[in-house]
């Protein structure tokens, strides 16, 4: 099993959020100029399971003046609800089984595209949310912030909502919190999606030292962060993400938040749990990753699929880091496949 020397994340961006940067600034620019079956049932919740659900997001409040417009519109509001000492903002949308949907490092529940949660929509009853500190999430800087703590958080609001092992999709550092939650909480789920994660510790194949200094050099322009995430020649998923990227009004990021996702991403670096329970882990799981990808090398996906006991590999050969967005069609096809919701 091949093991790298791991680059240590650095402090000034993190990689989603350098992502979302990258955007904005090219959008400013525009503007200028065979699976597992998850076992998750599609048939409608019980009536006491309904109102089981209903009685524990009594607490949730509807954020005012949240809801998007235009082809966003579907999203609905953002409601809030008290989860492991924190309220964690989320949005809720779609038909059909359960869908939780972890974003990466920094990122927010903003930084999914209108097209891939709407394509996921019409399979899956589906739920966003922030990350403590993150947007819409309030935090407690009173411990310090882990990928295994915004597991717990993750398995909280799965529990708060009521769901009933959901399906878990997770992107870059949110493959990362999947994979933590099936490796120590397998029971809150019914099956994992991770797209562009590692599983941390010694075993972890990180970003290539060079790739790591362009994603932190304040210097580096936004076309120069969009070639991290899409391959030269998607020029046509590029114009798509830099053009989705106002239909979702944004959220924000402080520089508290900032600090403590390093540590967090700091600390996965050493931290061996997830490696260590992922093998006890019954829940099936999906791994995919580009080829192309130079943010996370496409060997982890490898490493992750030898060390799970109920995993598939899927390799997109012409995609980066972004390929859930750069080919959402052929990806949303796998996860309705891979979880029986098609």
């Amino acid at each position: 099993m091949p093991v790298s020397r791991r680059t240590p994340r650095v402090l000034s961006r993190s990689r989603l959020a350098v992502a979302a940067a990258a955007v904005a600034l090219a959008a400013v620019a525009c503007s200028s100029g065979g699976g597992h079956a998850a076992g998750a049932s599609s048939g409608r919740p019980s009536a006491r399971a309904t109102a089981v659900a209903s009685a524990r997001t009594t607490a949730a409040v509807v954020v005012p003046h949240s809801t998007p417009s235009g082809k966003a519109a579907f999203l609905g509001p953002v409601r809030q609800i008290p989860v492991n000492g924190i309220r964690m903002g989320y949005r809720r949308f779609g038909s059909g089984p359960d869908l939780v949907m972890v974003m990466g490092d920094t990122g927010t529940m903003s930084d999914w595209t209108v097209d891939l949660l709407s394509r996921l929509g019409r399979h899956y009853h589906v739920t966003i949310f922030d990350n403590r500190g993150v947007g819409y999430t309030t935090d407690d800087t009173s411990v310090p912030d882990t990928i295994p703590l915004m597991a717990d958080d993750t398995v909280g609001l799965i529990k708060a909502l009521g769901l009933r092992h959901p399906a878990l999709l997770g992107w870059s550092m949110g493959g990362e919190i999947g994979l933590t939650v099936a490796a120590l909480h397998p029971g809150a789920i019914s099956a994992l999606v991770s797209s562009g994660g590692d599983l941390g510790g010694s075993e972890a194949i990180n970003t290539p030292a060079a790739v790591a200094k362009e994603l932190n050099s304040p210097t580096t322009t936004g076309p120069q962060l969009l070639d991290l995430l899409f391959p030269a020649d998607a020029t046509a998923a590029r114009a798509a993400y830099v053009e989705q990227l106002g239909l979702i009004p944004p959220e924000k990021v402080g520089d508290a938040t900032l600090l403590r996702q390093y540590q967090a991403g700091q600390a996965y670096e050493s931290f061996e749990g997830t490696w260590d329970k992922l093998p006890d882990s019954t829940v099936p799981m999906l791994i995919t990753n580009g080829s192309l990808d130079r943010v996370t090398p496409p060997g982890n996906a490898s490493i992750i699929t030898h060390r799970a006991r109920h995993a598939e590999r899927v390799m997109f050969p012409d995609a980066g880091h972004a390929m859930l967005v750069q080919d959402s069609g052929r990806f949303v096809s796998l996860v309705t496949r891979f979880t029986a919701a098609g």
